[in-house]
């Protein structure tokens, strides 16, 4: 539609889109297996940041292999489970998002009544947040299972592949955490079940490491 050579200006800002959203899914999931290393929920090694680059390095490192590790094979092997699989993707984003916009809610109980604006911010919008990504969760779970909403056309069980492949990662990171608890790690299972956010934290006096 532009021609030569603004064409080449539309090309490049799809490159650059398509950069930043590579950087935008490594980044995220290197963060959250950082905290969760910090939280003695996952290896301690996943908690370690780079001296110099102060990032979480081999965070970052490893969800980058094992993003290349699925993506490449899939991308040459079946283009079609590839999409089946980014679709089924949608069900763990929303599953994991509604989780911590509850789990805010619960953490500043206390602190949502102090202020408005911790009443807006930190109380109403994520529960409003949460309870719309369960309702996405569930209408997409509703939809997946249609085996027309599928690229392979794929079933199992009746079900489309997409659903199962979303709950079967679901059930995956389940296992991997009833054997993290089998394991010990009684610094993070111990925890209380509701538990809620230092006063002087929450004020902003001291460090959540501190506090703890």
């Amino acid at each position: 539609m532009l021609g030569s050579p603004w064409d080449k200006f539309v090309v490049l800002a799809v490159l650059t889109s398509a950069l930043a959203a590579t950087q935008t899914t490594i980044i995220p999931s290197s963060r959250t297996t950082l905290s969760m290393a910090r939280a003695h929920a996952m290896p301690k090694a996943l908690g370690r940041i780079h001296p110099r680059f102060q990032t979480p390095h081999i965070s970052t490192i490893i969800t980058g292999a094992a993003g290349i590790a699925w993506y490449v094979p899939l991308k040459f092997l079946s283009e079609s489970f590839l999409f089946d699989t980014l679709s089924a993707l949608s069900l763990l984003v929303a599953f994991y998002y509604s989780l911590s916009g509850f789990a805010c809610v619960i953490y500043y109980r206390r602190e949502l009544l102090k202020n408005v604006r911790n009443f807006v911010f930190i109380g109403v919008a994520p529960l409003l947040g949460a309870m719309l990504l369960e309702y996405i969760f569930f209408v997409s779970m509703a939809s997946l299972a249609d085996p027309r909403e599928s690229y392979t056309g794929a079933t199992l069980l009746g079900l489309g592949l997409p659903l199962v492949i979303g709950l079967g990662f679901l059930l995956l990171g389940f296992i991997f955490m009833l054997a993290w608890r089998l394991g010990g790690h009684e610094r993070y299972f111990g925890r209380p079940a509701f538990e809620t956010v230092e006063p002087e934290v929450a004020a902003a006096k001291v460090a959540a490491q501190a506090a703890n």
